[in-house]
């Protein structure tokens, strides 16, 4: 195995912990049989399922990534177009 694979599983063991599925089955027969409990109080799987989401939230917000950005990073000239949007529905502007 690749050594980057590795250290991809390893990532996604972090983000979905052993037993997850088991807990948040659990977590759904409690709260059929009445718990008042949220799933991230209950279980500690849970719990980093849904920082790992939060994260990922707050980290996405409207930042290019990936392959959008790594083209804006290498565009050049791009801000100097003689190109406007036409704002009034003109065709000579």
């Amino acid at each position: 195995m690749p050594y980057t694979e590795l250290l991809n599983w390893f990532e996604f063991f972090e983000r979905r912990p052993i037993g997850w599925r088991e807990d948040y089955r659990t977590y759904l027969t409690l709260k059929a049989a009445g718990a008042k409990v949220s799933p991230e109080q209950t279980f500690n799987s849970l719990k980093i399922i849904s920082e790992k989401r939060q994260e990922k939230l707050q980290n996405d917000r409207a930042v290019p990534r990936g392959r959008i950005l790594e083209l804006m990073l290498k565009a050049k000239g791009g801000d100097g177009s003689k190109w406007k949007p036409n704002f009034n529905g003109n065709k000579n502007d």
